[in-house]
């Protein structure tokens, strides 16, 4: 039986593995880095001052196959940098320290994203997803200024204020191919594709040309770029902290208990890479205002992942053994590139990720000094996924049903 061994959500047999010359790419990366760092310490004031020198040389080498002719290419490229950083800290009583820090570092690529691979595949559909060898890293120079009050044993509340300014931020760009608004046809005539997309000579031209049965198709692409524009994040950062273990001789078995919650609230903004929409979802957008044709519609990408508003609270009990927690956790709608669906950039855009909170929770038990064992729970609540295709409530493109999951387990140490 041929499907006896199938993979998971798939339709090939485990039995007989497939392979892809675009899985194929070799990133050399050779770094010398040079640090140097000193500590001090004046009356009430503390901390360190450092400097860190770095320069890499990188060779990416990636396969190019059509009609499974496979050619390889290695390109280069080298960067350097330097990076300060200094951190200071007041104790102003014995209860009450101030922070702050400001420093300067990178956000090396992926190497995937750094890879020259990529192989045409006969549908027009799906995106030619190529990576990028000249990507520069992202240049994060960061201040924050925070303090903590220790108000009682094992307690802390703080608060703090940080701000980010990121240059050569990341960013997925997909460049779609232009369909003809009436017919959806697209440009058979290569191996330039000049409105558009990546010149793709092996995929079936199907509902996109007057032949369908021809080969040869401009397809979207996607790819990584560095954004031209600065792109600033700041915010505060709120944390408290607070147990009963002070009270053990006054309330017993429930000084065990404990609290930890925090809650951060942040902006960003500046960038200039956009996103478009893609050529259906404009005549979409044409017909939507009551026109035809097509209504190109732009947006800056800006920072991904990244919510305006979150926060989470954690009641736990630590006593005679036993270890439990319940956590919810909390976050705002936010732009995302990891897709729910198998679409990339639907509609041209990246995904909004809505609203969504977590509840997980776990306990475990010490039987001895060896012996541990416990349950795990996570989602609760069973929240599910929604992911919206252009703004936050409008259009869905994907939900996840997204079940409870429990988990028993026991530890035995020798």
């Amino acid at each position: 039986m041929a499907n006896a061994i199938t993979a998971h959500g798939g339709s090939k047999p485990l039995n007989k593995p497939t392979s892809s010359v675009a899985g194929f790419y070799d990133i050399s990366e050779s770094t010398n880095a040079l640090y140097a760092q000193a500590n001090f310490e004046a009356g009430m004031f503390r901390g360190n001052l450092g400097v860190r020198y770095i320069k890499t040389d990188l060779d990416s080498t990636g396969n190019r196959s059509v009609n499974g002719d496979v050619v390889a290419e290695t390109t280069s490229s080298d960067y350097s940098f330097v990076l300060p950083r200094i951190n200071l800290a007041a104790d102003i009583t014995d209860d009450l320290v101030l922070r702050a820090a400001y420093g300067k570092d990178i956000r090396r690529p992926n190497f995937s994203d750094l890879s020259s691979s990529y192989t045409f595949s006969t549908s027009p559909n799906p995106p030619v997803a190529g990576g990028n060898p000249y990507l520069k890293p992202e240049v994060v120079t960061s201040f924050d200024i925070s303090a903590d009050w220790y108000f009682a044993e094992a307690a802390v509340v703080s608060i703090g204020y940080f701000h980010k300014t990121r240059k050569d931020v990341h960013v997925g760009q997909q460049d779609d191919p232009y369909s003809e608004p009436v017919t959806g046809y697209r440009d058979i005539i290569g191996p330039v594709c000049e409105q558009g997309g990546i010149w793709n000579p092996i995929a079936l031209i199907n509902v996109f040309g007057p032949v369908s049965s021809d080969v040869g198709v401009c397809v979207p692409f996607s790819s990584i770029i560095n954004d031209t524009k600065d792109t600033t994040q700041k915010g505060i950062e709120m944390a408290f902290q607070y147990d009963l273990s002070a009270f053990e001789d006054e309330l017993g078995w429930a000084s065990g208990f404990g609290v930890v919650a925090n809650y951060t609230i942040q902006e960003f903004s500046g960038g200039e890479a956009v996103n478009t929409s893609a050529s259906r979802p404009s005549q979409v957008f044409a017909a939507s205002t009551g026109g035809t044709g097509s209504l190109n519609v732009t947006a800056v990408q800006g920072l991904l992942n990244l919510s305006e508003n979150a926060y989470n609270f954690t009641l736990y009990y630590e006593k005679y053994g036993l270890s439990a927690r319940m956590r919810y956790t909390w976050r705002e709608g936010f732009r995302s590139n990891d897709f729910g669906s198998t679409s990339s950039y639907p509609w041209g855009f990246p995904v909004v990720q809505e609203d969504r909170g977590q509840l997980n929770a776990s306990i475990s038990y010490d039987v001895n000094d060896q012996l541990n064992v416990g349950i795990e729970a996570v989602n609760l609540t069973e929240s599910d996924v929604r992911q919206s295709c252009v703004n936050e409530g409008a259009l869905l493109c994907f939900q996840g049903l997204t079940d409870r999951r429990i988990t028993f387990g026991a530890s035995y140490r020798f």
